[in-house]
């Protein structure tokens, strides 16, 4: 992530020390990347269910609960980061077309331990989920059915939920 104006919407802008904490980050990776895969977590994966409002609140904390929400999405924030870098930067687009890394390892096997990582992200957006219904039980900003796909595929087929 190169453009200012992105980074400065991330909730946490020094997403590579915070992640240390909760996954396994080899010390050299690009930043450039774990910051765009941030943002891509933050609006697909967390915004979506708690809101732009909730999103704000805790990228720019006002009062104590601003500063707990925070911190609340904080491993949030990390799972579901490690879960888009592992699903979305095994490879590089370049002029002559897609080329994996060398040294990746194969993409079953790296979707396998994304959805792994975002399944224990999850478990830690149902706290935060808690917490906002706790603050605010009437917020509509917090939709808990969007924290799941509708779509899931089993055998090779696609079914959709019918809730």
């Amino acid at each position: 992530m190169y453009n200012v104006n992105l980074e400065n919407k991330l909730i946490i802008v020094d997403i590579t020390s915070a992640m240390l904490d909760y996954v396994a980050l080899q010390s050299d990776i690009d930043e450039t990347k774990i910051k765009s895969a941030a943002y891509q977590a933050q609006v697909v994966d967390i915004e979506r269910v708690i809101g732009e409002e909730n999103v704000e609140r805790a990228r720019d904390p006002q009062t104590t609960e601003d500063e707990n929400l925070r911190t609340a999405l904080l491993p949030v924030i990390c799972y579901f980061t490690y879960a888009r870098l592992l699903k979305g930067f095994q490879g590089t687009y370049t002029e002559s077309g897609y080329h994996l890394d060398t040294e990746s390892t194969e993409a079953k096997e790296a979707k396998k331990v994304a959805n792994e990582h975002a399944s224990i992200a999850e478990v830690f957006l149902q706290k935060v989920i808690d917490f906002l219904e706790d603050e605010n039980p009437d917020d509509e900003n917090v939709d808990t059915a969007k924290m799941h796909p509708s779509i899931r595929i089993f055998g090779g087929q696609e079914n959709r939920a019918s809730n």
